[in-house]
């Protein structure tokens, strides 16, 4: 039921965030620390770093699959930093999927200079797959379908 509400959490976080994005940061960027952080508005139509820009049918249909194995995996694994990581991939990965099915395109908005515009919906899905990088490396995966013993 946890894993629910944070999936939930982060998909709400994400929209609200970008609805402001949509709001303020239009025609008006806003820089902070001296320019090195910005909020802007950017449609990104295309993936992650907007690669293979223009292949939304693409990114729509991968993400339905990706949300509904790691859906799988939440319900499967039996450690709960798994489940937790694969939450906020999934939280994210819902909140990317609607801007594009909604919008057309993904709205990005937090600009660091030394890396492409991104969004908290990105933000989710790298921290999920860092913290689950760092599960398997320093577990080997074996937690992710562990029974429990009775």
């Amino acid at each position: 039921m946890v894993y629910w509400i944070i999936i939930m959490s982060t998909f709400v976080l994400d929209q609200l965030t970008k609805a402001r994005a949509e709001k303020f940061f239009v025609d008006s960027p806003v820089n902070l620390l001296g320019g090195i952080l910005s909020l802007t508005y950017v449609q990104n139509r295309g993936g992650a770093f907007s690669i293979l820009e223009g292949k939304r049918r693409f990114f729509i249909i991968v993400s339905i699959i990706l949300i509904l194995f790691l859906c799988y995996m939440i319900f499967k694994s039996t450690s709960n930093l798994y489940k937790f990581s694969f939450s906020l991939i999934v939280g994210g990965a819902i909140g990317n999927l609607f801007d594009r099915i909604v919008k057309g395109y993904v709205v990005d908005f937090i600009d660091i200079k030394v890396i492409p515009v991104f969004n908290l919906a990105d933000f989710f899905i790298t921290g999920g797959v860092l913290l689950l990088t760092f599960l398997i490396l320093k577990e080997g995966g074996e937690e992710l379908f562990l029974k429990k013993k009775p």
